[in-house]
């Protein structure tokens, strides 16, 4: 008995000090890459998170401007210079700024300290041959709560990089984030990346934010039951998780002690081969996330994986990495009601929204509207395309999604600093809300989707058989609205309890060019006395009102 009770304290005491070098390896390597970039030659900073004066988000800035990222993702295997190539047609269909693609880490590093960045290199040359700007995504460590992108030499190796064991001490497809190895192998390799990055595309930006990790986690256990995890598990929480209190994980969390302690060491992982990348170059960086909004599949490791950033944890996981800039969500739903549910969880002080994944359905494009409507929003982007992507029986025809980008691409220069003073209004058709209001201070304005008749209560719409409604405005000034979307009928009206109608002044159709507001033609008689009619192929127009008392 007393031979087994010396065991586990030693034990114990291995596993602490473990820990120990664990945070102190972890605060060399990033030192150790800061060191570098500083000996590294300066470059100009094309992309960066900046702080919005009185305001509780950052915003994304690329060349000194507000950029609304409108992305493409390629398919997790299309992530090489040929593919990118092949998809080029498809990519101009879309309208995308931005492309991302993935980078796996097994493609770099095929042999320990041996880096190869031809893909890296082909990856940028293909964007600029294309002008879009580009988002990589670093598969390293984890991938959908799998390790299956790391380099062979690791995955081979199971005693120095150990797995994640379920309760039963099975190991499963997953690096542990407990193991400093791993750790610090990801940390350089991440750091070599950026630091190439900065050597090769720093003068020309041509990278604006890379993704540390893709949906980081554990898929297939609840936690790592190693004998060492074990040992940490059923130890006091460390005083840097934030809102514990003294005691183990179950005394602090209960039944959810398995996910936030997968959280806390998941998230110190990531924050140090963020760290140790941003040191190198500091592009903006961010995180996406499997939600756990799942209601009755709330399991951590089944339903969604274990220890990221999932909105109960994401003040701990926010603290615990402070260079991620942003977490974003990944948000398929196509339903409003769950979909903004899951967005405002992420859209909160200091964090703006973005959703770095979602379809391309119209349901999806409708919440894509709603999605860069919110202030600060860092912008969307549509998971996978293929070669047919925007054609129809040999033709062209316009995507959803591409219809949104084509539309917001142009206008964003004028709406985004708009939208973030609280000065922008959104408009989405759902079954059964074909009539959605849009009110300014001083002046409704509502949107009608599909036909309007007259009716008991007034004319109304009454909803596009394929619920394609969508419609942002933006005051421009106290009388012009700007008005982009498609599928829908405007109008204006004063507020009830004020005398006075609303008369259209001047109803211009147009484009913006250098941040301004071009005129393709005036709209009046026919096209306006029954509305402002947004079609269905989309429609920016430039309004001014008058209030005649």
């Amino acid at each position: 008995m007393f031979a087994i009770a010396i065991g586990v304290i030693a034990r114990r005491t291995a596993v602490v000090r473990g820990v120990q070098r664990y945070r102190r390896s972890a605060w060399r390597l990033a030192a150790g890459w800061a060191a570098l970039a500083v000996v590294m030659p300066a470059s100009a900073q094309h992309s960066r998170m900046v702080a919005s004066p009185g305001a509780a988000k950052p915003v994304l800035q690329v060349d000194g401007a507000p950029f609304l990222l409108l992305s493409m993702q390629l398919n997790n295997s299309s992530g090489f210079p040929a593919e990118f190539r092949r998809l080029a047609p498809a990519i101009a269909r879309s309208h995308a700024n931005t492309v991302m693609a993935p980078i796996g880490w097994e493609s770099i590093e095929p042999d320990e300290g041996r880096f190869d960045w031809s893909v890296v290199d082909g990856l940028i040359a293909e964007a600029r041959a294309q002008n879009v700007r580009l988002v990589l995504l670093w598969f390293g460590t984890w991938k959908n709560g799998n390790m299956s992108y790391v380099p062979a030499w690791m995955k081979r190796d199971t005693t120095r990089f150990p797995r994640v064991m379920t309760a039963e001490g099975k190991p499963i497809e997953v690096l542990s984030p407990i193991a400093a190895a791993g750790r610090d192998a990801d940390a350089r390799a991440f750091a070599a990346l950026m630091a190439h990055l900065k050597a090769v595309d720093g003068a020309r930006g041509t990278v604006i934010m890379v993704q540390v990790q893709n949906e980081a986690g554990t898929l297939g256990a609840d936690r790592d039951h190693s004998p060492a995890a074990e040992a940490l598990f059923r130890a006091q929480v460390p005083a840097d998780m934030i809102g514990a209190k003294p005691g183990d994980w179950t005394a602090n969390y209960a039944e959810r002690a398995p996910e936030a302690f997968m959280a806390y060491h998941t998230a110190r992982y990531v924050g140090a081969v963020a760290a140790a990348g941003k040191a190198a170059y500091a592009l903006p960086l961010y995180v996406n996330v499997w939600p756990r909004e799942q209601p009755g599949l709330l399991r951590p490791g089944d339903s969604s994986p274990s220890g990221g950033a999932v909105s109960w944890l994401l003040p701990q996981w926010r603290a615990l990495a402070p260079a991620i800039d942003v977490v974003g969500v990944d948000n398929y739903d196509t339903n409003i009601v769950p979909y903004t549910e899951i967005a405002r969880a992420y859209d909160v002080a200091g964090n703006p929204l973005f959703v770095p994944e979602t379809g391309g359905s119209m349901a999806h494009a409708r919440n894509a509207f709603w999605t860069v409507a919110q202030p600060h929003a860092v912008g969307i982007g549509k998971f996978g395309i293929g070669a047919d992507f925007g054609m129809k029986d040999g033709k062209e025809a316009e995507e959803p999604i591409a219809l949104d980008y084509r539309l917001l691409r142009d206008v964003a220069p004028i709406l985004l600093p708009l939208r973030d003073a609280g000065r922008v209004r959104v408009a989405v058709e759902q079954d059964g809300m074909a009539n959605v209001p849009m009110g300014f201070a001083g002046m409704d304005l509502v949107a009608r989707f599909g036909a309007v008749r007259d009716g008991y209560g007034g004319p109304r719409g009454q909803g596009n058989a394929d619920l394609s409604g969508r419609v942002i405005a933006a005051q421009v000034a106290a009388d012009r609205y700007l008005l982009t979307g498609a599928a829908a009928n405007l109008k204006f009206a004063l507020p009830l309890g004020q005398d006075g109608t609303v008369q259209l002044v001047s109803v211009e159709e147009g484009h913006v060019e250098q941040g301004r507001f071009v005129r393709d033609r005036l709209l009046n008689g026919d096209e306006t006395a029954f509305g402002l009619i947004l079609p269905p192929t989309g429609r920016t127009l430039m309004v001014t009102v008058q209030v005649n008392r």
